[in-house]
């Protein structure tokens, strides 16, 4: 994996990339800490570290060796609750830091996927702006920019799935599953450390690293026929949507390929990136219910639409998907559609899909009025309404079905 970009790196953003970067990073920290404790004999005014780590099941061997105040295990998406309930565990460890002076330093490490990540970017979004719940987070954003967290505050992103891009965003997806319903917490101005390294995705599953690379492709096309892109999203998009292409395939194929792993890991932040600048549309907004009320994965909820409503964009002779044919360096949507439906085919996605037909069938009345969200449906560059959406739908399952 040689490819550069360094021009999507944000400001106040560390980019490390390559095989075995984890370990290196893990063993630079753990001179610099203990050179830090050395000090403090001599001096009692040393730097302190305060470390608390958010991470799931999985991929807690790859913490295994880092000393730490805490460690938080996600099970499942952010919901309320879950983050209220996490920010009272690590609050008390954030208040040795801002008690003990400026020379403290408070890090949170999260590794692993786009929950994970979500789960720590909130809670540091909430403790540089001292929000005590995050229902008052979800709202912060509407009345005031969030601030540049504090400077003892330092956020490590670690992605083990390659497919939501939620290191390099500055959104949160929170979830209120009772309600099917999913909100987003705004933390635009996080500092942040991001580690791509392949070793921590070696052992991912299968149909995770599908329904995660299907989410990267998803967000990689919304974001070039957003209202919202630009010069700078449409690059970002066709250079993910490139590595995807030519990776996505050999990575379900051959799982312990470190350099198509890799550059999945890539072609998912870039994915980030794009939808930072230009944000996801209809698929994404119809997917939110199918996750929330029938626990279908995320990037196959994204994916079950994804070629009807490049149909459904694609009714005014192209135009209003021109930059994703300019991206993706194809022709018309009819060559576009069916590379979609290439790598679907190869990657077994009617396989992962066809227990939910029935769920999605049984549910759609009570699924529809749930699907058009102002922050996503409202960015597609053609309206939909429910009688649309319905139609997108069933034809979805079709595709499915056939």
């Amino acid at each position: 994996m040689t490819t550069n970009i360094d021009e999507f790196i944000k400001e106040g953003t560390n980019v490390i990339i390559g095989l075995n970067k984890w370990s290196e990073y893990k063993t630079l920290r753990s001179n610099k800490i203990a050179k830090s404790f050395a000090q403090r004999r001599l001096d009692p005014v040393g730097v302190m570290d305060f470390t608390v780590i958010i991470t799931s099941k999985s991929c807690k061997k790859y913490i295994s060796d880092i000393n730490s105040e805490k460690v938080i295990e996600v099970k499942e998406e952010p919901t309320f609750k879950s983050i209220d309930n996490s920010l009272k565990e690590i609050y008390p460890i954030y208040k040795k830091v801002t008690d003990s002076g400026l020379l403290s330093t408070f890090t949170l490490i999260a590794l692993g996927g786009g929950s994970v990540i979500d789960t720590a970017k909130i809670l540091s979004m909430m403790l540089s702006n001292n929000i005590k719940y995050s229902r008052e987070a979800e709202q912060w954003h509407h009345r005031v920019s969030t601030k540049r967290a504090r400077r003892q505050i330092y956020l490590i992103c670690v992605p083990s799935t390659a497919g939501t891009g939620a290191e390099a965003t500055q959104f949160s997806t929170i979830w209120d599953k009772e309600n099917g319903l999913k909100y987003s917490i705004v933390s635009d101005k996080l500092n942040r450390t991001i580690i791509l390294d392949p070793e921590i995705s070696l052992s991912l599953p299968g149909e995770i690293t599908i329904s995660t690379g299907i989410d990267a492709l998803c967000q990689l096309l919304e974001s070039t026929w957003s209202k919202k892109a630009d010069t700078s999203s449409i690059k970002s998009a066709k250079l993910g949507y490139q590595i995807l292409k030519n990776n996505i395939v050999r990575t379900v194929d051959d799982p312990k390929n470190q350099d198509s792993r890799l550059s999945m890991l890539v072609s998912s932040y870039l994915s980030g990136i794009s939808i930072s600048k230009a944000n996801t549309t209809l698929c994404h907004s119809i997917s939110y219910p199918l996750t929330a009320l029938l626990g279908m994965p995320h990037g196959l909820a994204c994916g079950f639409t994804l070629i009807e409503v490049i149909k459904f964009n694609s009714s005014n002779e192209n135009e209003l998907i021109k930059n994703t044919l300019l991206a993706t360096e194809n022709s018309d949507s009819k060559e576009l559609i069916n590379e979609i439906e290439e790598i679907f085919e190869l990657v077994h996605y009617k396989d992962l899909m066809s227990p939910f037909v029935n769920q999605i069938i049984s549910s759609l009345d009570k699924i529809l009025p749930l699907t058009i969200t102002n922050s996503r449906a409202s960015n597609n560059p053609r309206n939909a309404n429910i009688d649309d959406i319905r139609f997108i739908v069933e034809k979805s399952i079709d595709r499915i079905t056939n």
